[in-house]
């Protein structure tokens, strides 16, 4: 049974819907170390395409890069938080192979955008080493 003074209901409005889900970014930002690291990495990747002066297009594929990689790796904290929740604290071989596949699948989002960054940052990392 909920507590008297928890939600259980739906959102009445946008602004509540929009707090729950900042709430929930920002207890996957204070949470999740991999989600640290991969903000920093997105943070360097940001500082690079300012110094390289990337075109806008160029910031359009970084961007959605990044924030794939950001949606892979909420959507894998989600996955294994729910089969922990289901699970408990027992071994489940059903459970691993679940979470694993969900890793797997933030790996390729982060293969995508390492793809993302060579064709964005290749030719001006390229220019860069020919000049010198």
């Amino acid at each position: 049974m909920a507590l008297p003074d928890k939600q259980i209901g739906k959102n009445k409005h946008f602004i509540q819907s929009a707090r729950h889900a900042l709430d929930g970014l920002r207890v996957f930002f204070v949470d999740e170390n991999n989600f640290k690291r991969e903000f920093t990495s997105a943070a360097l990747v940001i500082i690079a395409g300012i110094w390289l002066k990337v075109p806008p297009f160029s910031w359009f594929v970084l961007l959605l890069a990044i924030l794939l990689v950001f949606l892979g790796e909420l959507l894998n904290t989600i996955v294994e938080n729910l089969v922990d929740f289901i699970i408990g604290e027992h071994y489940d071989l059903r459970a691993k192979k679940i979470k694993d596949m969900s890793a797997g699948a933030v790996l390729l989002v982060s293969l995508i955008a390492v793809v993302a960054g060579v064709y964005v940052f290749g030719p001006p990392l390229f220019e860069l080493l020919r000049s010198w």
